[in-house]
């Protein structure tokens, strides 16, 4: 009597569980790679955003000093800080305070003082509907949040930059303001530093300066 054995062909129990483990290994290799994407990308995404809110609030500042006139520069240690020339409290009277005065001040922010910026006249009457009209940019660390201001003649200041963003530093080197001919053209150079409030670990440096557009020689 003659016997046929048939062999069936399949996966033993030991070839299933290698398998397994080399599947959940590329598996788990791969999701952890997409998450390192996805969560590079979302912080590219915020320093951009910074970057972004950076460069515009120093771009509208450098386009109007560039175009003013009659530049002073002062800072103080609070809004409430007595002495002449108070330009930063919003009760003052800026454009009083100033008039067509000039101050340089090259060293940039002396030691205490928390408020320190520039005023200026603009260069014509379509930003502020008036003409010879004064705006003052100033830093301001006074508070928990270290921002930077806009001025508009004697309206209240207001940030230019995003309330997610701490300005840890800023500075503003003022010189060649005399309207004598004193063949020097005013140059204003104006350095920040910036953190975001929910992710202090790293900081941006910003800095550009500007010269007076009209000749002042």
């Amino acid at each position: 009597m003659q016997r046929s054995c048939i062999k069936t062909a399949g996966f033993t129990l030991v070839e299933m569980i290698v398998s397994l483990g080399v599947f959940a290994v590329v598996v788990t290799m791969t999701v952890g790679a997409v998450l390192v994407l996805i969560s590079t990308n979302q912080q590219l995404q915020a320093e951009q955003s910074v970057m972004t809110n950076l460069s515009f609030a120093l771009d509208t500042m450098t386009r109007e000093m560039r175009t003013g006139y009659n530049y002073y520069c002062s800072g103080r240690s609070n809004y409430s800080a007595g002495g002449a020339n108070n330009i930063f409290k919003d009760t003052n009277d800026h454009e009083a305070e100033v008039l067509a005065r000039t101050n340089d001040c090259s060293s940039g922010r002396g030691s205490g003082e928390n408020l320190q910026g520039v005023s200026f006249y603009e260069g014509g009457d379509s930003l502020t509907g008036a003409s010879a009209r004064r705006i003052l940019y100033f830093y301001d660390s006074t508070g928990t949040t270290k921002t930077i201001k806009r001025r508009v003649g004697n309206q209240p200041a207001q940030s230019i930059v995003s309330s997610g963003l701490n300005i840890t530093d800023a500075n503003f080197y003022v010189s060649g303001t005399a309207t004598t001919s004193d063949a020097v053209q005013p140059t204003i150079t104006v350095y920040i530093e910036a953190q975001e409030v929910d992710d202090p670990g790293k900081t941006y440096y910003l800095e550009t300066t500007v010269t007076q557009r009209s000749l002042d020689l």
